[in-house]
């Protein structure tokens, strides 16, 4: 990626999202890569997947779609 799209993209995304920094047990990171991957889907796609279900979020507009 050329370097403005890059410094683009990273500002785009301090004002679009948050960051949480998450731990888990050594050997555990993997299982959860391992599970997600299963699944079709990344690490963060598996984790913001289960936090939507569990909080039934729904997107800005108040249409009951998941974000």
């Amino acid at each position: 990626m050329p370097k403005k799209q890059t410094e683009w993209t990273r500002a785009y995304n301090e004002k679009a999202y948050d960051r949480i920094a998450l731990s888990v047990k050594k050997g555990r990171r993997e299982q959860i890569r391992a599970h997600a991957a299963g699944n079709g889907e990344s690490i963060n796609g598996y984790i913001n997947r289960l936090i939507e279900q569990d909080m039934q979020f729904t997107d800005d507009r108040g249409t009951g779609e998941s974000v």
